[in-house]
């Protein structure tokens, strides 16, 4: 199971007429504002499972790139070579429920997979926010489920 918001939180809190202007699919976003025009890639954020063989709890996330960055993932979208392409920068621009401090703004590097499969997120290795540090050391399944029942009762 996957859990997460259907598109970046700046679009959910975008004018009606910035959203006009803008587009949205399942897997990028195109957001032009009177300060500028902002991009967005939909990926997957992974927390590995210490002491079960359940694979990873995965986020469904959405990260900002920059208008290059965007052009060179368009351009590669259905090039099976785009799995090396660099990391590209970004920003998380979502807010995941149960984390506190908010997770909105993380530094992330956002990983091309294969055609078809969406990028893996990384969150900035050097952060010490909650989630980064459960990205780096895992969670157990006592988590997973503490996850799943917060993020169900929504």
């Amino acid at each position: 199971m996957v859990f997460g918001p259907s598109g970046p939180d700046s679009w959910a809190a975008a004018s009606p007429e910035d959203r006009a202007r803008g587009e949205i699919s399942r897997d990028v976003c195109v957001l032009p504002t009177d300060e500028g025009t902002f991009y967005f890639i939909r990926g997957e954020l992974r927390v590995p499972v210490t002491d079960a063989v359940i694979g990873d709890f995965a986020w469904s996330v959405w990260a900002s790139l920059s208008e290059r960055n965007m052009q060179l993932a368009a351009k590669r979208w259905d090039d099976p070579n785009r799995v090396n392409l660099d990391p590209m920068f970004g920003w998380l621009n979502n807010r995941l429920a149960p984390f506190d401090p908010p997770t909105m703004n993380l530094a992330v590097n956002v990983h091309t997979r294969p055609p078809g499969v969406v990028p893996l997120i990384e969150l900035d290795p050097s952060s010490d926010h909650p989630l980064a540090l459960e990205q780096q050391e895992g969670i157990t399944l006592h988590r997973v489920a503490e996850l799943n029942r917060l993020l169900l009762a929504e």
